[in-house]
């Protein structure tokens, strides 16, 4: 497993990117990138020979291929979809073998946790809701924009926050391996994260995440609003939200049946939920965020 180290402070330069759908039986063609790239898998599976070593992207997986490294695809696959998204650094960043490579760099360096990116080579992230719709924003910036002029900082730092919420993969290995004090609450804090993103959907209870992470209720709600800066409720309903973009904008289920896929059985709810958080309904945001560049073979 690879890192990339980003520079301190850094500048992420989007470059291009699209949703490409294979139409019958297509094969990766043999390339060699000028910059980095990250695939998000959404359907399918397809075999890469990255640098000679094969590897495997099924759905739910994010990779980055790197410049200056020959990559193609081993064999023939059918119905195949990702996204795809070329972007560079302003600065020199670092690439680092291993989580031995990641704590020799931070000693040496010694730089504190937090203050660059790092993103991993891979990770099997399984349902991608979070970083699909902040693509789906990107691209929908590059496409309403490119013809004023005006798209390249928005998709910058688009693709920074896409880049982020990659990194988060990353984010317990960065406070076990490069700070070597990553505390209980904090690591706890991140699993209660991935736990509600996981559940949420079915619309859990405070009582009930707190006594599945062993923790009295109210303490549970103080620790939990003091770490995110919400309350646990808030924090289901915003993941709830989250996933109903994602389903508003990969798929053509009413939006009654969104509603009741994220555990909002009550759609007025949803609509005021979603219009709180959103500013608009659940139907205006569908029509707004369908404008991709979509590639296909």
């Amino acid at each position: 497993m690879r890192y990339i180290i980003g520079p301190e402070n850094p500048e992420i330069i989007y470059i291009s990117g699209g949703h490409f759908v294979s139409n019958g039986a297509w094969t990766h063609p043999r390339m060699i990138l000028t910059d980095y790239e990250l695939i998000v898998v959404l359907r399918g599976s397809f075999q890469l020979a990255v640098s000679g070593v094969r590897r495997e992207l099924k759905e739910g997986d994010c990779m980055v291929l790197f410049p200056g490294e020959e990559h193609y695809g081993m064999d023939e696959v059918w119905n195949v979809s990702f996204y795809w998204l070329h972007f560079q650094f302003r600065g020199t960043e670092k690439v680092v073998e291993g989580e031995r490579g990641l704590r020799d760099f931070a000693q040496r360096t010694g730089w504190k946790k937090g203050s660059r990116i790092i993103l991993r080579e891979f990770c099997d992230r399984g349902e991608n809701v979070r970083i699909i719709v902040m693509i789906n924003y990107l691209l929908h910036y590059q496409s309403a924009l490119k013809e004023t002029g005006e798209a390249v900082r928005p998709c910058n730092l688009m693709m920074e926050m896409v880049l982020y919420e990659q990194m988060l993969a990353a984010r317990i290995e960065e406070q076990l391996i490069v700070s070597g004090s990553g505390t209980e609450a904090g690591a706890n804090i991140d699993r209660i994260y991935e736990y509600i993103r996981g559940t949420c959907y079915k619309n859990p209870q405070v009582f009930d995440i707190a006594r599945h992470f062993g923790y009295n209720p109210q303490y549970f709600s103080r620790m939990f609003r003091k770490a995110s800066g919400m309350t646990p409720k808030q924090y289901i309903i915003s993941m709830q939200i989250e996933k109903a973009k994602y389903l508003l904008t990969t798929t053509n289920l009413r939006v009654k049946e969104i509603s009741g896929q994220i555990g909002m059985n009550d759609v007025k709810t949803f609509f005021k939920h979603f219009k709180r958080s959103e500013g608009i309904s659940p139907s205006a945001y569908r029509r707004a965020f369908r404008k991709t560049h979509y590639n296909s073979h």
